[in-house]
């Protein structure tokens, strides 16, 4: 009997933990593994997100270390994701906080949609845009006519690039 009520605890607080959150559902504060963002990308745990430019002169709004906004000089860096917690409240909804390592003992929080939106932080696994994509081609095709690459690359490209403009 104390062996079946210590693996239904543990089972229970697996359960807790392994939920996956998407954007728009999220009805209670917790943590997650995974989370399936407001344009489609699926983050996880242990998942490395880059750092873009902060939206403040005075440093990064949606990326905070103990309250405070972090300093531009941490653009460009690799970050691994350690947690990822929804905070809120019922009535004004809860929020998506990806947890880094910050400096000392100290942790970093983001604010997720805000900071993707902003450009503070930049999801590398993300699907590209349509207007990315437009570019991506357009570069591709400057490079097929300067001979840098060859034709069937070109079509490659092409036909990877395709369905996400033309949707």
């Amino acid at each position: 009997m104390r062996q079946l009520l210590f693996f239904l605890l543990i089972a229970q607080c697996f359960m807790c933990y392994s939920q996956k959150a998407e954007f728009g559902k999220l009805s209670k504060q917790g943590s997650f593994t995974e989370y399936l963002s407001k344009n489609g990308d699926l983050i996880e745990v242990g998942d490395t997100l880059v750092v873009g430019l902060p939206s403040a002169y005075t440093g990064f709004n949606f990326i905070l270390e103990n309250g405070e906004k972090l300093s531009p000089d941490i653009s460009g860096t690799s970050v691994v994701i350690n947690k990822l917690k929804a905070f809120g409240e019922r009535w004004k909804g809860f929020k998506i906080y990806v947890q880094i390592r910050g400096s000392g003992l100290s942790s970093v929080f983001i604010d997720y949609e805000s900071a993707i939106v902003t450009g503070e932080v930049k999801n590398p696994k993300a699907k590209l845009t349509r207007e990315e994509a437009i570019s991506k081609l357009k570069e591709a095709k400057e490079l097929l006519d300067l001979e840098v690459i060859s034709h069937e690359k070109y079509d490659t490209i092409k036909n990877d690039l395709t369905p996400l403009i033309l949707n």
